[in-house]
C-alpha cells in the first residue's frame, strides 16, 4: 500500500504547486505586474500632446496612442537635440529633406514600432541628461494614401528637456 501511495504523491503535489504557481502568477501580473507610464502621449491632428516639458534621467516608460480621427500611421521616433537645436530646426529639416531628413538626427534607443489610428505602444527609453524631442517621419494625409510630406514638416515634433 505505502508503494502505491507513493506512487500517487509526486503527482499530486505537482498539481498543487502548478495551482499554486497558477494563482501566483495571476496575482502578481494584476497587481504587481502592471506597468505605470510616467507619461501618456497622444497624437492628434499631426500634434503630440501630453509631452512633459522634463522627464527624469534614467529608465522611463511611455504610452503612445495614435488618437487620430482617420486611418493614418504615426510613430514617436525619440531623437537627440544638439547644442543649439530645437523642435524648430527638426521641422525646418523636414520641411527641405523630406523623409530623409531623419538621418541627420540621433536617435535614441532606436526606432519605435508605427501605430495605426486607435492603436498603442509602450517605449521604454533609458535617458541621460540632455535636449530631446520627439519626431515623425512617416508619410500620409488625412485624405489617405503613403504620399505627402513626413509628418514632421507639419509640425508633428515635441521637445523635452531629461534632467
Amino acid at each position: 500500500m505505502t508503494h502505491s501511495f507513493r506512487g500517487w504523491r509526486l503527482p499530486i503535489v505537482a498539481a498543487v504547486l502548478a495551482v499554486a504557481a497558477t494563482a501566483c502568477s495571476s496575482s502578481s501580473s494584476s497587481a504587481g505586474g502592471a506597468i505605470t507610464p510616467n507619461a501618456s502621449i497622444v497624437v492628434q491632428n499631426f500634434k503630440y500632446t501630453g509631452v512633459p516639458a522634463t522627464l527624469p534621467s534614467g529608465v522611463v516608460t511611455l504610452l503612445f496612442t495614435n488618437g487620430e480621427s482617420f486611418p493614418i500611421t504615426h510613430e514617436m521616433s525619440p531623437i537627440a537635440l544638439p547644442s543649439g537645436k530645437s523642435a524648430q530646426d527638426v521641422i525646418d529639416g523636414a520641411k527641405t529633406n523630406g523623409p530623409s531628413d531623419e538621418d541627420n538626427w540621433l536617435h535614441i534607443g532606436g526606432d519605435f514600432g508605427a501605430v495605426d489610428t486607435g492603436a498603442n505602444l509602450i517605449e521604454i527609453l533609458n535617458l541621460p541628461p540632455g535636449n530631446y524631442a520627439f519626431a515623425c517621419w512617416q508619410t500620409g494625409t488625412q485624405s489617405g494614401g503613403e504620399n505627402g510630406p513626413p509628418h514632421a514638416s507639419k509640425g508633428m515634433v515635441a521637445q523635452f528637456t531629461v534632467t
